[in-house]
């Protein structure tokens, strides 16, 4: 049989197809109960074994063929080419001949291994099969550019939910819509014997874990860092996606988004020895990446390393260390001992992942204490935030250790902003804010905004730029409408150094950071050179209103008219 790509165009093309002749699968139980029931895949000895996860021919027990496709391709010129060959091969047709199925359903079932179907009502869901959905779950994101999968199981429901984390946006692919809540739970059962240093040996639903694995896409390695939350209405997995070799790949730090006197202010602190440098921020804000650019830059006479949970990012030079915590666990024995070994092993410089609890707060302490240079990060509202969080009940650093000179060596708060397409980002005119607007908001509504951005940052009206959502051909994902009109990210930040602070409280002057230099100002400033929606910015921070009205009351309360730009972390 000859490959697809050389099936013949016949001369006379048939009538368009009438999608209502299409009979319709939504659950396994009902492809399982056909009659005659599904035998074997036929898509390896047609030669279309590529489109089986979109069409695919399946014979049937008394010798008929079926087609199975996905809704989007049960009409396409592809399906009709196909029933064609079908027909060439001297095969019957069924009767209906074309069924829809949803895409997890006819990935799990084109994935049989050798194009054998189990007996008499299987689903077809061997492990190999299962695994080759989790597989392309992961293969569609990587190549989507996501940064996270979600899988949100809903055992009160026949279907479940698929969505992805791309751009910074929580989205829904209609690819893996509908999703089948059990076929669902199949594939995380399947997935999780893969996991390494996770807790539990097999995939329970009931209890929090933690662990990660490793899978290859397009010849890249990609490790996933898996975290399932027991919900009320079943369990919830988020797989964040991290490149085995993204070191290569890093940015400098204005390549990030970083001012040219924030690279300075990292430079100048980096020089000297001991103290940490804290980033903080949400959850996929980008401080595991900038943590990773800044080690990078160290000279190469510095020993380097690392304790995460797990390894994100291979970093040239530095000894990276993977701890395994049991979240359930009382103990943290096994984190202890590393931390023993560690300070027996003459380095200069630690990464310490993620602190978030008493333990990772006890290790924090130890290294910053011993005079050792440290870099981690923390989830915090903002840099002034951050001796607020570290000591809070959850972590529980004593203040007067924060408050010591030199244990606090520079705070920083970053977030991550969408880029705007610079093809067709559109000029910020009220006729174009009303288009794109559910609220309801006027014309006049829009041109008191306007001002406001105006009065707040100083910055002219015409040279602000707003997402096209249309997109264009530069942008537009056709699998992810929701992101057109977008080109990437950048960060927006604020930078901290406690000492100045400290210098500033022995000449009797109470630190009072610039609001110049705050997160929000660092974004408005790319806001003004039309990289960013200014709506970004006032989802992300808060709405311009409430920060002029915040600073007229302050003016009001202290008698001065404050005319520098305000800012807000």
């Amino acid at each position: 049989m000859k490959p697809w790509s050389s099936v013949p165009q016949l001369a006379e093309p048939s009538m368009p197809f009438d999608l209502a002749q299409a009979a319709t699968i939504e659950r396994p139980e009902q492809l399982a109960a056909l009659e005659p029931p599904l035998q074997r895949l036929l898509a390896r000895e047609l030669g279309v074994l590529p489109l089986a996860d979109r069409i695919c021919p399946v014979e049937r027990a008394n010798g008929q063929v079926t087609l199975l496709a996905r809704a989007e391709y049960v009409g396409s010129d592809q399906a009709d080419a196909l029933i064609r060959r079908i027909q060439a091969a001297g095969y019957a047709l069924s009767e209906p001949v074309r069924y829809v199925v949803p895409a997890p359903l006819l990935l799990a079932l084109s994935r049989s291994p050798g194009g054998a179907l189990p007996a008499r009502h299987g689903s077809g869901r061997t492990p190999t099969a299962l695994a080759g959905v989790f597989q392309d779950l992961v293969e569609w994101g990587v190549r989507q550019g996501a940064t996270d999968l979600h899988l949100n199981v809903y055992r009160d429901a026949p279907e479940s939910e698929v969505r992805y984390t791309v751009a910074g946006r929580y989205v829904a692919p209609d690819r893996f819509r509908p999703m089948p809540t059990d076929l669902l739970m199949d594939v995380l059962s399947v997935a999780w014997m893969d996991i390494q240093g996770g807790n539990g040996a097999v995939f329970d639903p009931l209890c929090e874990q933690q662990g990660s694995l490793l899978r290859q896409v397009d010849g890249r390695a990609y490790t996933l860092r898996w975290a399932s939350l027991a919900a009320d209405r079943g369990p919830s997995v988020c797989l964040r996606f991290l490149a085995r070799d993204a070191d290569a790949q890093f940015a400098t730090l204005e390549g990030l988004g970083y001012q040219p006197g924030q690279v300075a202010c990292f430079e100048r602190v980096l020089c000297s020895e001991g103290g940490a440098v804290v980033l903080a921020g949400t959850v996929g804000s980008g401080k595991s990446t900038t943590l990773a650019t800044l080690i990078r830059c160290l000279p190469g006479h510095r020993k380097v390393i690392t304790l995460e949970e797990p390894v994100e990012y291979r970093i040239e030079g530095a000894i990276q260390n993977t701890i395994a915590r049991d979240p359930g666990a009382a103990a943290q024995g096994p984190y202890a001992a590393k931390l023993r070994t560690l300070k027996r092993s003459a380095m200069s410089d630690v990464l310490l992942g993620e602190i978030r609890d008493a333990d990772s707060g006890v290790a924090f302490m130890d290294l910053a204490g011993s005079g050792v240079n440290v870099y981690t990060t923390v989830h915090a509202p903002g840099a002034h935030a951050i001796v607020d969080r570290l000591a809070s009940r959850f972590i529980g650093m004593p203040r007067d250790f924060l408050l010591t000179p030199g244990v606090l060596k520079l705070l920083v708060f970053q977030v991550l902003l969408p880029v705007l397409c610079p093809r067709c980002a559109a000029p910020a005119r009220e006729a174009e804010l009303c288009r794109g607007d559910a609220t309801g908001r006027s014309v006049a509504d829009w041109t008191r905004w306007l001002g406001w951005i105006e009065q707040l940052w100083g910055i002219d009206r015409a040279a602000l730029r707003l997402r096209n959502r249309a997109g264009c051909a530069h942008c537009r994902a056709e699998q992810l409408p929701t992101l057109a009109g977008y080109w990437g990210r950048t960060v927006a930040a604020e930078l901290l150094e406690p000492g100045l602070a400290a210098l500033a409280s022995e000449a009797g002057h109470a630190y009072l950071p610039d609001p110049r230099h705050s997160a929000m100002a660092h974004a408005m400033e790319k806001v003004g050179r039309g990289l960013v929606d200014p709506r970004d910015v006032e989802a992300r921070f808060m709405a311009f209103e409430t920060l002029l009205l915040r600073r007229q009351r302050l003016a009001a309360a202290d008698g001065t008219v404050r005319t520098s730009a305000g800012g807000a972390s």
